[in-house]
């Protein structure tokens, strides 16, 4: 079914006017989006190539008249014997590399280039700079030549080309940033379930877009405690992914050296400002959780953490500023004691934010303690998935414009 839609449309992408074919335009860049489609998700220039090649072949044949596609790779020693896909044709790979390497009148100054030899005409186009490999595209044979575009027409497709495999190249780079971005935020993230004695803990990190600066964090720090971590790194993306990573290695590497809190926050800070990242800054809230509910905890720059037991509802905001701007900073130590049937909330900014980039109220403060309370019973982990679902009502139809962490702590009765 989906060929009888697009081939019938594709067939357009040429028509004779005059003695030559006169590309159509639109339906030129179809056919480049299906040669694109072809290669997947490469960007490794030689497979990239071999990829495009044979779809090169059966998609530009009607509005370019190719009835074959050689690929060469570039050596010291001159371009690889081809690696041929449709009609025969001859092996050009030592006249082209002599043409290429010429700096006389014969030489080819640029690509692409088109060009006439006893082979037919021929475009030559460079796949991801002019040291990548060489694809030549083999038009009509010499007595017919009017069957296909002319010379100037065709090395305006051959450049319509090169852009457009340029953009899909980069394309594909910045995929592969955002992916590498994606796998150390991901290597960061524990399971969001925690099994710690007569606790029930859940949290979970949903990013705004492919990677964000969102992190949780379970530290085992000795016999009968816990460290929990929520921190936020300033931007998205790389940055932001490799800043998170920094506070979690950092952490952990206080907590195995044990360190008290207050130095392994001061230290961290130090680090952070060192980075050189001057225009970015990470928020966290770390403490140190022990069997018995006492609760030590360092709030740097963070939204305060939420407590809710019997006495009512507290914000944790004990602590200092946001980690990075300044080397010097200090911090306090606070103390809380989770009594058992308490509740301890820890989130970032994009929880009680939500909403404010769509002109809309902010999901706020008020509507999270309400939450809190709604579920000042029940498994943490239907609580927190009922949280996100209560944000996604907040903006229906809209994706989280910031990232979204919650960590929840519930002691059992």
């Amino acid at each position: 079914m989906l060929a009888d839609i697009v081939l019938p449309a594709l067939a357009l992408a040429a028509t004779f006017e005059g003695p030559h074919v006169v590309i159509q335009s639109k339906a030129f860049y179809r056919r480049l989006e299906q040669v694109f489609a072809s290669a997947g998700r490469v960007r490794h220039r030689e497979r990239f190539a071999m990829r495009i090649a044979p779809a090169l072949l059966e998609l530009l044949s009607g509005p370019l008249a190719v009835a074959a596609v050689h690929v060469h790779e570039p050596r010291k020693e001159g371009l690889t014997p081809a690696k041929k896909f449709g009609a025969s044709r001859p092996d050009l790979a030592e006249l082209l590399a002599k043409r290429l390497s010429s700096t006389g009148d014969d030489g080819i100054k640029e690509l692409p280039w088109v060009g006439d030899t006893n082979a037919g005409r021929i475009g030559l186009i460079a796949v991801g700079g002019l040291d990548g490999p060489l694809l030549v595209l083999f038009g009509p044979a010499p007595g017919d030549l009017d069957r296909g575009p002319s010379r100037t027409d065709f090395l305006s497709a051959l450049n319509s080309l090169l852009y457009a495999m340029r953009q899909h190249l980069e394309h594909r780079e910045l995929e592969d940033v955002f992916e590498q971005a994606r796998s150390i935020q991901m290597s960061l993230l524990p399971p969001g379930k925690c099994e710690f004695a007569g606790f029930d803990i859940f949290a979970i990190s949903t990013p705004t877009s492919s990677v964000g600066g969102d992190l949780y964090d379970f530290l085992p720090v000795a016999a009968g405690t816990l460290g929990v971590a929520v921190a936020d790194a300033s931007g998205h993306g790389l940055p932001a992914a490799l800043q998170a990573r920094d506070v979690a290695v950092g952490l952990r590497m206080g907590v195995e050296r044990d360190l008290k809190i207050t130095a392994t926050i001061e230290k961290l800070n130090r680090v952070i400002h060192r980075s050189g990242l001057t225009s970015r800054f990470i928020s966290l809230v770390f403490g140190e959780l022990e069997t018995n509910g006492n609760f030590s905890y360092i709030n740097a720059g963070h939204p305060p953490a939420l407590l809710l037991d019997s006495r009512g509802l507290r914000e944790l905001s004990v602590g200092g500023i946001v980690l990075g701007p300044d080397a010097d900073a200090t911090y306090k130590l606070g103390f809380q004691h989770v009594d058992r049937g308490a509740t301890l909330a820890l989130y970032s900014d994009g929880v009680i934010e939500r909403g404010t980039q769509w002109g809309l109220d902010p999901f706020g403060l008020d509507r999270l303690k309400k939450w809190m309370k709604d579920w000042r019973k029940g498994p943490s982990e239907k609580a927190v998935l009922d949280l996100m679902q209560r944000l996604q009502d907040h903006c229906p139809g809209r994706a989280f414009e910031d990232d979204v962490t919650v960590m929840l702590v519930r002691r059992e009765n």
